[in-house]
């Protein structure tokens, strides 16, 4: 088939979940022998030439627009915040309004026969024309609406939590009438498929999986026996919360039983008002890194201790694929087939994280035993293949 893909983000280098799942989605259409035609908004400065040139290998053509969200500077935001209570468009997807992304699309539309048109997340579907000759497929990496709901929950300024309110009963609408308006609607799981299929009379969804390269990822040995890693970009509020809580609330009581226990924390480099927080407590930040699997391979735990989020979690995966015992928060396996106590540990409170990680710090064997059970899972189920069989019956189904 002749699929034009439209993408929120250019998916290499593949260094978060978003790039990682459209990516993989890309390289299996490709597999499968169909055509693609790429527009993808891409950060200033991005794609590199070797970006490009990796993409441009599974893509027949390949066009970006410059992504410029509104964050020049905190009264701008707010305005442009401000202005959006007026508008039955959500704020999250008003920032991604681009005349030029639209106008490059409608070209696309009108120069090729396209068999289907796939778009990624609710979010760019703003550009999109209201009627297309072709039927969409729209791709969800979450339950958008669910992430700022929860997300709500841990507010305490009473003004964003009142605006979270509304965002979030806004984007729920919006995410309606985008499944209903999709002639196929792709989910990460079969816990967002339920979720999609109570709110929405979607013509037809199908659950097409996250996954890892798992011949790229392979086992490690219980890495240095001190590091406990979480994994994740601190430009999100999910993952700043999620490292808060454990800093605070769950490593002084593992450090008690355990001193030369460490926390680490890869992925993008939070901002320093966020990173004077931790001033007084012994949290190393990475900042991005080329290549995550040298961070999982000196880990001894992963634990991903989320209280907001949707969809499911590549991070997860990940630490999987390397063979290492994960600690998680329910919200952070949601949606994953993993066993609770022979391949994850589950935890919520602060004080069943702090007995699963010393239990494991405790039990070498229990995390190696728990790493090997882990990655059969991923290989059974989260491998590159299971995506290219997942899409392939879609397809067949248009």
């Amino acid at each position: 088939m002749k699929l034009l893909c439209a993408l929120a983000d250019f998916p290499v280098p593949a260094n978060n979940g978003h790039r990682l799942r459209n990516w993989a989605i890309l390289q299996a259409l490709a597999a499968e022998g169909h055509e693609i035609s790429l527009l993808a908004f891409a950060p200033l400065g991005e794609p590199s030439p070797s970006a490009a040139a990796t993409v441009g290998e599974v893509c027949r053509e390949v066009s970006c627009v410059p992504l410029v969200l509104p964050k020049v500077s905190v009264v701008r935001e707010c305005a442009q915040a401000f202005r959006a209570l007026f508008s039955p468009v959500p704020y999250s997807v008003l920032r991604f309004r681009s005349a030029q992304y639209r106008s490059q699309l409608c070209t696309l539309l009108k120069s090729r026969r396209f068999d289907a048109v796939l778009c990624e997340t609710c979010y760019p579907l703003v550009n999109l024309p209201e009627h297309l000759e072709v039927p969409l497929i729209l791709d969800n990496h979450n339950i958008e609406h669910v992430v700022v709901k929860r997300y709500r929950r841990y507010e305490r300024n009473p003004a964003k939590r009142a605006y979270a309110e509304l965002e979030w009963r806004k984007l729920r609408n919006w995410e309606r009438r985008a499944w209903k308006r999709a002639a196929h609607v792709l989910l990460c799981s079969e816990h967002d498929r339920a979720d999609c299929l109570r709110l929405s009379a979607a013509p037809r969804t199908s659950v097409v999986p996250n996954v890892v390269d798992v011949e790229q990822y392979r086992p490690e040995a219980s890495g240095d026996g001190a590091t406990i890693l979480y994994t994740g970009g601190m430009d999100w509020f999910p993952n700043r919360d999620a490292v808060s809580f454990f800093a605070f609330q769950v490593m002084p009581g593992i450090r008690k039983r355990f001193p030369r226990v460490r926390f680490v924390v890869a992925g993008r480099a939070p901002d320093p008002s966020f990173r004077l927080l931790f001033k007084d407590v012994d949290v190393s930040f990475t900042g991005t890194l080329p290549d995550m699997r040298a961070a999982f391979a000196q880990a001894a735990v992963c634990v991903v201790p989320l209280r907001i989020g949707s969809g499911t979690r590549l991070k997860i995966l990940e630490a999987a694929a390397m063979g290492k015992a994960i600690v998680s928060s329910r919200i952070g396996a949601e949606g994953l087939d993993f066993v609770s106590g022979s391949e994850i540990l589950l935890a919520d409170t602060a004080r069943e994280f702090e007995g699963a990680v010393s239990k494991l710090f405790a039990d070498a064997a229990c995390r190696s035993s728990l790493g090997r059970s882990a990655r059969r899972r991923v290989e059974s189920l989260y491998s590159h293949l299971a995506m290219r069989v997942a899409i392939r019956s879609v397809l067949k189904s248009l």
